[in-house]
């Protein structure tokens, strides 16, 4: 794989659970939330076996999705939520050297700056990280 390449390895059916997480949050309100609550976390669940970049890679790669983050985002509970079930896997990756190598590529893909990336990486600073990615196309 190339330094600047990053392929998000994502089924059909597990974009579907992704999208559907990700707009059901973006779109509910909190109390909404809590009779869906069950069902997010029976699809997070069918979600174990991919890594948290491919997950991210997958959101950030879709504006509609990007705009569900940064609702997400405004809500205390619903970002803590979300960035509860991504931080292990980030730690994770980060241990077996698995997520500085697919980095670069990764920036290019969401559109974000490598080099805020790798330093709230290394600094294990998750929720940094993921708001770079939400905040990544405001500059354009």
């Amino acid at each position: 794989m190339l330094a600047d390449s990053f392929e998000v390895k994502v089924s059909e059916d597990e974009g579907k659970a992704i999208s559907e997480i990700v707009t059901t949050l973006g779109n509910s309100s909190i109390p909404g939330l809590a009779f869906k609550k069950g069902h997010l976390k029976t699809l997070g669940a069918g979600l174990k076996g991919i890594g948290p970049l491919h997950f991210l890679g997958f959101i950030f790669s879709n504006e509609e999705l990007r705009a569900h983050m940064k609702t997400i985002r405004k809500s205390s509970i619903k970002w803590e939520g979300l960035l509860d079930s991504l931080k292990s896997g980030l730690e994770r990756e980060l241990t077996s050297k698995k997520l500085v190598p697919e980095l670069q590529g990764f920036a290019a893909l969401t559109k974000a700056d490598h080099q805020k990336l790798l330093l709230k990486a290394e600094e294990h600073k998750w929720d940094d990280f993921i708001g770079i990615l939400v905040e990544s196309d405001e500059a354009k």
